[in-house]
């Protein structure tokens, strides 16, 4: 019986371990995709003034 009880754990507790990965690979995917989209929104308006200086001459 205890090494049911063993095989249960071992199975949670390497479950636990994998979904802790998931999270903690969605948390640095969502926070690095955060930072380039905030990172555009600085180059954007720079962009726009280039492109505006291009239509002119």
């Amino acid at each position: 019986m205890q090494d049911f009880f063993n095989l249960v754990m071992l199975v949670c507790a390497s479950l636990a371990s994998m979904g802790l990965g998931v999270l903690v690979a969605y948390g640095l995917f969502k926070g690095g995709f955060t930072l380039m989209q905030w990172h555009t929104r600085q180059q954007e308006p720079a962009v726009k003034a280039q492109a505006q200086i291009a239509r002119v001459s």
